[in-house]
């Protein structure tokens, strides 16, 4: 789905010298490396972040820090990635899911409502696919209760309307999760995360907690984790900041060859692109109609095309999971599952590989 080491081609030089001046420097935990990527990280964002050992710690230090624990509920979106419940069963909390949108395939607010109990003590609302949920809507419908926007699929989105308008992924919640995972918006070469808050106590506690629980150096206050961003992972992150606005427009040119060479495939459906947010497309992913998918995904691997769904199975429907809490519907998540297909938005690919992509897909249909 994505050729690292040709996106990587264009700054090797680059990525090159910051591993080795990591290398020769003897900070290999921590270090003015790991110093400055966390305060750029901060300036972009415009919001306090440090980093962690990767999205998912991310995530389960933000709970963490929430005081989620036995006896608590999270509500989290049955269609995403296992990480989101993960953590809470970590924690011995319960998840109970709720709904998805049908056009964005974020978290649906009024589901997450219907989803409320007296036990709720958080929602993680997951960015999914590089567009934002609705965190306007989902803060209408909840309430005071905390919200962790996971944002692993979403860095660099923007709000571009309502309360929020102007603002970054992950900066609006009690919490934002972000992962470094090598494939992700930003990404690095190996594991990496952060965790974003604008609240001062709970920064400092998220914070202690991904350091063993410590306030200083041998004093623990609280149960903690260890968790941290690694200096080489750091120095990546350093240059592929450098290009990261480049390759969100090479993706915006992939999105907009993709839409005019398959606008009249009746089968598909394109994203759907909101208007209170901007989409840095972590995934081009189609909804593929008439029972068609799987046999267009084979087709497309045997023209050597690789193609993903996420997620072929609603998180609870799996085994792992099925223990936890359904209270509301979750139909638009499983049809999802039926129906979801990602193409390749490799921001190397040509317009040659996007227009070989598209006429294996007309001749499919």
């Amino acid at each position: 789905m994505i050729d690292l080491p040709r996106v990587h081609a264009a700054y090797q030089s680059e990525l090159d010298a910051a591993i080795d001046g990591v290398v020769k420097s003897g900070s290999y935990i921590g270090g003015p490396v790991v110093a400055e990527f966390q305060e750029r990280l901060t300036s972009y964002l415009q919001t306090p972040t440090f980093g962690v050992g990767n999205g998912t710690d991310a995530l389960q230090i933000a709970l963490m820090a929430l005081g989620i624990g036995p006896g608590d509920e999270v509500i989290v979106p049955a269609f995403t990635y296992a990480a989101s419940a993960e953590v809470i069963a970590l924690l011995g909390a319960t998840a109970v899911w709720c709904d998805v949108d049908a056009r964005t395939f974020n978290i649906d607010p009024e589901s997450a409502k219907l989803a409320l109990s007296a036990k709720t003590k958080a929602v993680i609302a997951v960015h999914l696919y590089g567009q934002l949920a609705d965190i306007d809507a989902l803060e209408n419908a909840i309430g005071a209760i905390p919200i962790i926007e996971d944002t692993a699929q979403a860095f660099g989105a923007r709000f571009t309307s309502g309360k929020h308008q102007g603002k970054f992924s992950g900066t609006v919640g009690a919490f934002g999760t972000l992962s470094f995972f090598p494939t992700k918006p930003l990404g690095a070469m190996g594991d990496g995360g952060a965790v974003i808050t604008n609240d001062t106590a709970l920064f400092d506690r998220a914070l202690s907690i991904a350091r063993h629980g410590q306030s200083k150096k041998y004093i623990h206050d609280i149960i903690g984790v260890n968790s941290r961003l690694d200096p080489i992972q750091a120095a990546v992150l350093n240059v592929k900041l450098n290009h990261f606005e480049a390759t969100l427009l090479r993706k915006q040119e992939i999105v907009a060859y993709y839409q005019s060479e398959l606008a009249d495939i009746e089968q598909i459906v394109f994203p759907y692109e909101a208007d209170y947010s901007s989409h840095v497309w972590h995934q081009f992913t189609l909804k593929v109609l008439d029972g068609k998918r799987d046999g267009l995904q084979t087709a497309l691997r045997e023209a050597g095309i690789s193609t993903i769904i996420y997620y072929p199975i609603a998180l609870a429907d799996q085994n792992a999971y099925k223990y936890m809490i359904e209270r509301v519907p979750i139909e638009t998540s499983r049809s999802l599952c039926e129906h979801a297909l990602s193409l390749p938005i490799d921001p190397s690919m040509s317009n040659e590989d996007v227009y070989y992509i598209c006429q294996m897909i007309k001749q499919y249909f």
